[in-house]
């Protein structure tokens, strides 16, 4: 890390980061990053300094990640801004760190507390009669700072229409057939918001994606909730 643009020359005899927050055993700060992970465009401010030879030990270490070997890592581009602001807290800012870091795990238990309880109380019960009678978005309401009202409609006939197919399916429905339903769902939600000019922001992101979670307990394919990330775009 620098205060300023570093020089090609300064950058180049920079040396790999070994990361100790933590407890952690002092190992290189190296992760794979699959090319369908990140884009280019995704980085803020960069800049490019030139180009230089891959020395051997990048070209080893690079071996080692995309060979699997045992200790090697993959990850998002995120992980080298992560180890790389860590390690400075670390040791320049430890006390707010840890306690930021604190609050964090705080705040999972908490979330983790909660999901657990919503599923004794309703998903565990959830059935597509349920869901069919029930007007999902409530609180959308009023416009701004919600949606349109012709935004909610159509979405709430795209979620009874989706309930709908998924019953259709049957007490047992093949994952395969659950995953195209809700995926389906998701892509008309990622239509729908660009059309309207991206109006999902947080607390409706937040609504559609516990509606998305119910469907799937309903369809007993709960594992597909971890998969719904992967398919929006909001």
């Amino acid at each position: 890390m620098w205060n300023a643009l570093p020089s090609l020359k300064d950058a180049t005899k920079a040396a790999i980061l070994n990361e100790h927050r933590f407890a952690w055993n002092g190992q290189q700060a190296v992760f794979g990053v699959n090319a369908d992970w990140w884009s280019a465009s995704d980085l803020k401010d960069q800049y490019l300094l030139g180009s230089s030879t891959v020395s051997s030990q990048d070209m080893a270490l690079a071996t080692h990640v995309m060979s699997f070997a045992p200790g090697s890592r993959m990850s998002t581009l995120r992980a080298a801004n992560h180890a790389a602001e860590g390690e400075w807290r670390w040791k320049h800012d430890l006390e707010a760190f840890s306690e930021e870091v604190e609050r964090k795990q705080l705040k999972v238990t908490e979330q983790r507390a909660a999901q657990e309880e919503r599923y004794r109380t309703r998903l565990s019960k959830l059935t597509w009669d349920q869901l069919l009678t029930e007007t999902p978005f409530q609180r959308w309401s009023p416009s701004p700072p919600f949606p349109p009202a012709e935004f909610t409609s159509e979405a709430r006939e795209v979620i009874h229409e989706t309930c709908k197919m998924l019953q259709a399916l049957g007490p047992k429905p093949r994952k395969a057939d659950v995953r195209s339903a809700l995926k389906s769902c998701v892509e008309w939600f990622n239509n729908a918001d660009e059309r309207a000019g991206g109006v999902i922001e947080t607390e409706e992101r937040e609504d559609i994606c516990a509606v998305l979670e119910e469907m799937a307990h309903v369809a007993r394919q709960r594992g597909l909730v971890e998969e719904i990330g992967s398919w929006r775009d909001w």
